[in-house]
């Protein structure tokens, strides 16, 4: 099998119903100027992460950046010590108090694609991500990357 395959193969879409019954409230995404910068992010790295009723959720491990502007697009997160790793929407995230809080409840969490750490993602991959967050394809992150090719790689880890 090729990588591209793997990739695909381990990168797969949720039920609906599993993002629906445990999502949080509609996360409302910051714009980029109220964004931290790639550098403060990555002082993320290590933190605990809160989920929205405030219990402990995972750790923050990585980010994933934009492979034309390198901005940072998703938080690369581990659930439980020996859990799975994801990613969520950077701009769905907040440090504060040296924790980093996101609107989504712990079950949301653990249900959503697994990715591999080392790897970047596909448009069609990060399109399957956003559509797990309840991104709608017209906007927010599926809307800018809608013009580039499905295997073409939009986002990298950084």
């Amino acid at each position: 099998m090729s990588e591209q395959g793997k990739a695909s193969e381990q990168l797969t879409a949720p039920s609906a119903s599993a993002a629906t019954s445990a999502t949080a409230t509609s996360a409302t995404a910051v714009t980029s100027a109220e964004l931290p910068s790639l550098e403060a992010a990555r002082s993320w790295i290590g933190m605990k992460l809160e989920d929205i009723g405030g219990g402990s959720a995972g750790k923050v491990e990585g980010l994933f950046v934009d492979a034309e502007s390198k901005l940072p697009i998703w938080t690369q997160i581990r659930l439980g010590r020996f859990g799975h790793r994801s990613l969520i929407p950077f701009e769905h995230c907040v440090e504060a108090g040296g924790r980093v809080w996101t609107p989504y409840d712990r079950d949301l969490l653990r249900g959503a694609p697994r990715v591999d750490p080392d790897k970047g993602l596909t448009r069609q991959q990060e399109v399957i991500l956003c559509a797990y967050f309840e991104i709608p394809e017209t906007t927010g992150r599926a809307g800018r990357i809608a013009s580039r090719s499905a295997d073409t790689v939009t986002t990298r880890p950084g």
